[in-house]
């Protein structure tokens, strides 16, 4: 017969028990932790002009001149300058759009969904997006037309409500 197996020391007292009527027993510890959630703080917190000011938004394209028909890639940056992050309600799903000589996405057609959504950056989060132009606008929903040769100025722009005009940015292609 083998004797029963030894209990340790902490096995024997009421170290580990845990009850919360009695003050000198500790309490259950809870089994989920609260997160926070820090965009949401600092929509709360700043001021919807501060928030927009933090915001920089460039395009550029990788050249000056392009011949015609050439594909012409728009690079949008947007740079959170702030320590925190930001979160910014946007008048359409999508964050952004882009534009040529005034016409939004090249399209007389088209329209923006009429949904909102929200832009989230994290703290100093630099975010690039890419549309790209086929040197068409689109005048019908079965009709392109070719761009002119010259100069043209395309544009982006972040689709929040802004006063001041600051979340957008241009930059001038001309084409041979």
């Amino acid at each position: 017969m083998t004797p029963p197996p030894r209990r340790r020391r902490v096995d024997r007292t009421d170290a580990l028990a845990r009850d919360d009527s009695h003050p000198n027993v500790p309490s259950s510890r809870p089994t989920t932790t609260r997160s926070f959630d820090a965009a949401k703080a600092s929509h709360a917190l700043l001021p919807r002009a501060l928030r927009r000011r933090a915001l920089v938004v460039d395009c550029t394209t990788d050249r000056i001149r392009y011949a015609q028909d050439d594909p012409v890639t728009l690079r949008v940056t947007v740079r959170n300058r702030l320590p925190v992050p930001l979160r910014l309600r946007t008048e359409a799903p999508v964050p952004w759009t882009w534009s040529v000589d005034g016409v939004d996405r090249a399209s007389a057609v088209d329209t923006l969904p009429d949904d909102a959504g929200t832009l989230r950056l994290a703290r100093r989060e630099t975010r690039t997006f890419e549309a790209v132009w086929y040197q068409r606008i689109r005048v019908a929903a079965d009709e392109w037309v070719a761009a002119a040769p010259g100069e043209h100025t395309l544009g982006a722009r972040l689709l929040v409500v802004d006063p001041t005009d600051r979340l957008t940015a241009s930059t001038t292609i001309r084409v041979e």
